[in-house]
């Protein structure tokens, strides 16, 4: 495992759950996981498989994303709309 939890091992729902930015990823990869019913089980090794990707690259690249955005939660402050 490393430091940021973010692993092969890690569902797509869970994920998703720490860190909904890293929907984008998805989506630029035009993969179907956002919403699947078979997120809850798929695991990041299960996905990037059946999409045939380089897993160490999409990890690499949701890692990314993640420093970029901010850490989980991060986001407008409360009350801002």
């Amino acid at each position: 495992m490393d430091d940021m939890g973010l692993t092969a091992d890690l569902t797509v729902a869970e994920l998703l759950a720490r860190w909904p930015q890293t929907a984008q990823v998805f989506l630029r990869y035009r993969m179907a996981c956002i919403g699947c019913t078979m997120a809850p089980f798929d695991t990041l090794a299960d996905v990037t498989t059946a999409y045939d990707l380089r897993l160490d690259l999409f990890l690499s690249e949701l890692r990314r994303t993640i420093a970029e955005t901010g850490p989980p939660g991060a986001g407008p402050e409360e009350g801002w709309l």
